[in-house]
């Protein structure tokens, strides 16, 4: 016995026939009739009565009606979860996701515009921080993928590197330091600056770079997102530096950003954990954020394609 023969015994116990139940399950006339055979023979009795064409079902198939429709009502659930799932779509399906601050206000919602036009019933939840947050929550499980530079700190993650970007300095459009196209450490000897949080790997080497060239500098703003680094640039507080790949997606603001030398790139990538095979639906995200951002880089000149990685 199989649910395809129970599909069959539904069927035909509906409509009184192997042709109308070939009609609703699509299946050939012929066919309907092996299926109801294979029953019968399973169980060891006749289900029907055959006459003229007709098939007229015994007390038997009709003791058995209850349970066949409550097995093949699961048996349709189960093909609508399954269908849901391989679209993406099923409302059950929660994607956290962990991104920096900088980019949940900006790059991320054009994503997930994108995303949630197959997926209109999918749950994502987006978790906010600093890389080394980024990192402790995929640590923690608390995400199913992140956005972080590269390389992590932690060595235990499964790593999808995408892209490579500069430093840049954002600063307002009068800024004196804006006359020039490329802004040297020597250049910050006379300006405020806007630095990310003293925490970040980022800040202690572009201090000690400082400290080494001998630069008397001042820290005047400190803040913990590129996103408040440029607001704070745009009004006139400083010289943000900052990395330049984030920096442009606020090209909006009021501000000049210049190319900061001598040169400090730095890689971004996907982190997930490994071990644990992600969902279709984690998936076709990465590919809708990896399109969708490498698009947008190449459009703006943020990068060249030498710096896809």
């Amino acid at each position: 016995m199989n649910l395809k023969q129970l599909e069959v015994l539904k069927a035909v116990m509906a409509v009184g026939s192997t042709v109308g139940a070939s009609a609703i399950l699509k299946i050939s006339q012929s066919a309907i009739s092996r299926h109801l055979t294979a029953l019968e023979a399973d169980i060891g009795f006749e289900l029907f009565i055959r006459d003229k064409g007709r098939l007229v079902p015994r007390p038997e198939a009709r003791a058995l009606v209850p349970e066949v429709e409550e097995l093949t009502e699961v048996l349709a659930r189960v093909k609508r979860k399954a269908a849901d799932l391989k679209a993406g779509s099923d409302s059950d399906t929660l994607l956290r996701v962990a991104f920096p601050h900088s980019m949940t206000t900006t790059v991320l919602p054009r994503v997930l515009v994108r995303f949630f036009e197959d997926r209109p019933r999918v749950v994502v939840e987006v978790l906010p921080g600093p890389y080394g947050a980024i990192e402790q929550m995929m640590q923690a499980r608390a995400a199913d993928l992140g956005f972080v530079r590269l390389p992590t700190e932690d060595q235990g993650f499964d790593i999808r590197p995408l892209l490579r970007g500069g430093t840049t300095c954002v600063m307002a459009k009068d800024h004196p330091l804006a006359a020039k196209d490329v802004i040297g450490l020597k250049d910050l000897a006379t300006a405020d600056l806007i630095l990310l949080g003293r925490q970040r790997t980022a800040r202690n080497e572009l201090e000690d770079e400082l400290r080494n060239s001998r630069v008397p500098h001042r820290c005047r703003v400190e803040v913990h997102s590129v996103e408040a680094a440029c607001a704070c640039a745009a009004s006139g507080l400083g010289v943000a530096i900052v990395p330049g790949l984030i920096a442009s997606f606020f090209r909006s603001l009021p501000v000049e950003i210049r190319p900061f030398r001598p040169a400090r790139n730095s890689d971004y990538g996907i982190v997930t954990l490994p071990g644990m095979p992600l969902s279709r639906t984690a998936e076709a995200f990465i590919e809708i954020f990896t399109a969708s951002i490498l698009t947008e880089a190449l459009e703006t000149k943020r990068l060249d394609r030498s710096e896809i990685i």
